[in-house]
């Protein structure tokens, strides 16, 4: 009985202790995300709003107190929600896998199914309203599992298609264009070097 009871105690010190408390934004990574979060395996350890975020963003900066108030938010801790954050610059594979094409972006992670926040408000009353029912507003997409070598490869072309579609329509602005300028050398060039690498010599004929 004793040694049952040390058990137990021991398990519910484990538990307290990998469990994300309130008050606090988990810091996530590559390595860690799907440990945490659970995202693709039943998700036991609650909803998470997730903060893809840069650190030298001034719109990141700008969203951050009000995240860091949410995180001590009683309805959203009594609703398991769960605030974490990454940093897309240093965490390729996360961001890749959940399309992340900007910063400062919110993703809300329930039940299976991941919504993101396009309010243009990012207050905190916004977000906090978002996550506590508004998201049922959109359809939502169940969440991305992680991906292999080659799938993490062409989500990156798909994301950088996405990216020079945007370009060729304007909405980058002088950069957009010369990111298509820029992609067009490096193909001209990649193409060249094959032509000369692979493609057989002609020798010419004796006049």
């Amino acid at each position: 009985m004793r040694l049952s009871l040390c058990f137990l105690f021991s398990l519910l010190i484990t538990f307290l202790n990998v469990s994300p408390t309130n008050g606090e934004i988990m810091k996530l990574d590559d390595g860690t995300f799907e440990h945490e979060t659970q995202s693709s395996t039943g998700m036991t350890t609650g909803s998470w709003l997730i903060f893809f975020k840069a650190a030298r963003c001034p719109h990141c900066q700008k969203l951050l107190p009000h995240l860091e108030r949410l995180s001590e938010d009683q309805d959203l801790y009594e609703q398991g929600i769960v605030l974490g954050s990454v940093d897309v610059l240093g965490n390729r594979g996360v961001s890749v896998r959940f399309g992340i094409r900007g910063f400062p972006t919110l993703v809300y992670l329930h039940q299976g199914r991941m919504y993101i926040y396009k309010g243009k408000s990012r207050t905190f009353d916004a977000v906090k309203k978002f996550v506590m029912g508004g998201y049922r507003e959109e359809e939502g997409e169940v969440i991305p599992k992680p991906t292999t070598a080659m799938e993490h490869g062409m989500k990156i072309v798909k994301a950088i298609g996405l990216e020079l579609f945007d370009a060729a329509r304007g909405k980058q602005g002088p950069a957009g264009y010369a990111m298509i300028v820029m992609v067009g050398i490096l193909m001209f060039l990649f193409f060249g070097f094959i032509s000369l690498c692979f493609l057989p010599s002609t020798k010419q004929k004796d006049s």
